[in-house]
């Protein structure tokens, strides 16, 4: 579906862990997509529906033992959430700040994929080899000859909501840029130690993180697109 004056934003950035967590804790790459559109009553309201991906950790390394096998282990999270966003009234200038709450859930999940080079005569013989090691593993070795296998190891379901502080900055009638920083909130998602702090001079941004309870927080700059 797509509403008069509606907007895509795409937007790439830096995360960074609020708490010192078991497993998904390390900082990293972001993306963030939005799909928004204006309040039929009310233009400064906007509706937001987004998508938001952490990675977290990815380690890779070769599996000589018997045939040369890529190994990758990696953490990493995808939210889906619903919310309002507040926009400055005024549209005068080329900067419109907002504010934005939006509410929804959180799927973290360790992954381990294993690559190889070649297949034989159209059957996968390295693909046999690992179903047969993992009974979870279903992967049809005559239909899927890729090269590869993934297995889902840890897989988390989480509550909650992302505050967002943003600014678009106008280019034309059609294209911006857009910036800013979010705050994501997951209630039960506990950390070991909340007095975790990347670098020094990022304190400032943890203590706002600390008062509204955030465990990620994540600078993010992109472009956004009239609909």
């Amino acid at each position: 579906f797509i509403f008069s004056s509606s907007y895509l934003e795409i937007d790439f950035g830096h995360h960074a862990p609020q708490g010192s967590f078991d497993k998904y804790s390390e900082p990293g790459f972001s993306f963030r997509a939005s799909y928004s559109w204006p309040d039929s009553k009310h233009s400064h309201i906007k509706y937001d529906v987004s998508i938001q991906y952490l990675h977290f950790n990815s380690q890779s390394w070769i599996d000589n033992s018997s045939y040369p096998i890529t190994v990758t282990n990696s953490e990493q999270s995808t939210g889906f959430l619903f919310g309002p966003r507040l926009m400055s009234p005024t549209s005068r200038g080329a900067i419109r700040p907002y504010i934005g709450f939006k509410g929804g859930f959180f799927i973290f999940s360790e992954t381990l994929k294993y690559e190889w080079e070649d297949d034989f005569d159209g059957f996968d013989w390295l693909c046999l080899f690992l179903n047969l090691a993992d009974p979870g593993d279903d992967t049809d070795c005559y239909e899927d000859n890729s090269g590869s296998v993934s297995n889902t190891l840890d897989s988390e379901f989480y509550l909650g909501a992302i505050f967002e502080i943003g600014s678009n900055f106008k280019i034309n009638n059609n294209l911006g840029l857009d910036f800013g920083v979010q705050y994501n909130i997951i209630p039960s998602l506990e950390a070991i130690d909340s007095n975790y702090a990347i670098e020094d001079d990022e304190l400032k941004v943890t203590q706002i993180a600390k008062t509204i309870n955030a465990d990620y927080i994540t600078f993010y700059l992109g472009c956004y697109f009239k609909l």
